[in-house]
């Protein structure tokens, strides 16, 4: 049994992520004896409640400044919540960079339905992730993000951290992505 937490930080604070974090919390109060929906609820060790969220990283406005677990129930999130009771996480969500995170024909949606980016500069995400201790950084922006994709697999990169990129924007199967991560040493 690993005693160990996995530190993750989370790049875009939408559906994936909120069904992520209600799903590590729902399967720490349901402990040991069940698991069901998972395929795989043990890897080397480690199961979904040594999961802890170190770091998250958004746009929006009604998002931004919030602790993760009130961001992942805010607008324009509309994931089904299996999970309301998250407990706070003492992990603000803060300002990335928006690059291409936000298409431009977001602009035709409603709010409830469209980002409102929030009007503040961007932390330094690389410096973000070193202090605090993540090891894990995953991608759940939109798709479509490739100069954000590959900004935060830069940060990632240079904070010496995994990254696992959840959109089709070609990072572990590009070769010089893929070198540079081994030959720093992170998946």
């Amino acid at each position: 049994m690993v005693n160990k937490k996995v530190k993750l930080a989370i790049v875009g604070v939408g559906n994936c992520a909120s069904s992520l974090i209600q799903g590590l919390f729902y399967y720490k109060e349901k402990g040991e004896g069940s698991v069901n929906g998972l395929m795989h609820p043990d890897i080397g060790g480690y199961r979904p409640w040594d999961i802890e969220v170190v770091a998250a990283f958004d746009v929006d406005a009604r998002k931004v400044g919030k602790d993760v677990a009130q961001a992942i129930f805010s607008p324009p999130n509309c994931t089904t919540v299996f999970y309301p009771q998250v407990p706070e996480l003492g992990v603000e969500v803060m300002m990335g960079p928006v690059l291409d995170g936000v298409a431009s024909h977001m602009a035709e949606y409603s709010p409830e339905e469209s980002f409102v980016v929030a009007d503040m500069e961007p932390v330094d995400v690389e410096e973000v992730l070193r202090e605090t201790g993540a090891e894990v950084v995953v991608n759940y922006l939109p798709v479509g993000s490739e100069e954000a994709a590959r900004f935060y697999a830069e940060a990632a990169l240079k904070a010496g951290c995994a990254f696992v990129n959840c959109i089709p924007v070609f990072i572990a199967s590009d070769e010089a992505w893929a070198k540079r991560f081994e030959e720093a040493g992170v998946p």
